[in-house]
């Protein structure tokens, strides 16, 4: 090892049921992916949900994603360089599914949608909130 050779830097990991959890300590976030779709959290305490929980979260956003999608398009409407599939992607963020029985679907990624995401919320396979920001 040379004099200004640093050591990697270490990712905290554990796995429940097969499902490998990550802390990003440059995000400061948690992180995993299930069934193909990636969740977070941002909370210092991560309170994961069963697979029973995880199964009906990936349910609600499979069976909402028609609305969600809309609703980007429609909202992108002003703007005439923004398109929709243009590489957006969405992980989901399960902060406050514990406490308050919901979660948010992040959209963001797209080529022409710059640093913008959308946030919906979902509770009880609802959308009860949207908040568009960069």
């Amino acid at each position: 090892m040379g004099l200004f050779t640093k050591k990697p830097k270490l990712t905290p990991t554990i796995t429940i049921e097969g499902i490998k959890v990550s802390y990003d300590t440059d995000q400061n976030w948690w992180e995993f992916t299930y069934r193909e779709q990636e969740f977070i959290s941002f909370s210092p305490q991560l309170d994961m949900p069963s697979l029973d929980d995880l199964n009906a979260i990936l349910s609600s956003v499979a069976t909402l994603a028609p609305e969600m999608l809309e609703r980007l398009e429609k909202g992108w409407k002003e703007w005439e360089e923004v398109k929709m599939d243009d590489g957006e992607s969405f992980s989901i963020n399960i902060e406050d599914f514990s406490r308050e029985a919901s979660f948010e679907v992040s959209w963001s990624g797209g080529a022409s949608w710059g640093d913008m995401g959308v946030d919906f919320t979902i509770k009880h396979e609802k959308i009860v909130d949207e908040s568009w920001g960069d």
